[in-house]
């Protein structure tokens, strides 16, 4: 009887403890050069799935953060909107996130993650392009264009066009 319950303890704690996070996909409009996109408010933004940077004027990072978001957002030719937190503190999105710089990954109006600048674990993140690139990887699939650029960039690189 203990082995059983033993087993059931441990089969729970393993399967219950695995959260898997849904990937989500981008609007495809969001798929171009890897720019940011200067916006003031989120109108006509209530069905869209995106990333939007929101930024202190006054950020004390040792590296910029938005060099090392930039960096991800050219590699995987994603567009990230950007806005002042300023203006950030007016929309829906300020009720979950409270401080800035911050990046946040929305699906149809509903904030999915979010770096938290208030949060040590997330510091790091903010500073290393690859741990930059596996937290925001979890949560954004890659796009059909992804691959079919990445396939379009190694024909141009074996051939030297």
């Amino acid at each position: 009887m203990k082995k059983v319950v033993l087993f059931i303890i441990t089969l729970l704690i393993i399967t219950g403890c695995n959260k898997n996070i849904e990937k989500i996909h981008l609007s495809d409009k969001y798929y171009n050069e890897g720019n940011y996109i200067n916006i003031k408010n989120l109108d006509g933004l209530e069905k869209d799935s995106y990333v939007i940077y929101t930024y202190n004027n006054y950020c004390s990072f040792k590296i910029p953060c938005e060099k090392v978001f930039k960096e991800y957002m050219e590699k995987y030719k994603i567009d990230f909107y950007s806005m002042p937190f300023e203006y950030f503190k007016k929309t829906s999105l300020y009720r979950k996130v409270k401080f800035g710089p911050s990046v946040v990954i929305v699906k149809e109006g509903k904030v999915i993650a979010y770096l938290d600048a208030d949060k040590n674990e997330d510091l790091e993140k903010y500073q290393d392009s690859k741990k930059f690139e596996e937290w925001i990887n979890k949560y954004i699939e890659e796009s059909i264009w992804f691959f079919f650029l990445g396939i379009n960039n190694l024909i141009k690189n074996y051939y030297c066009i």
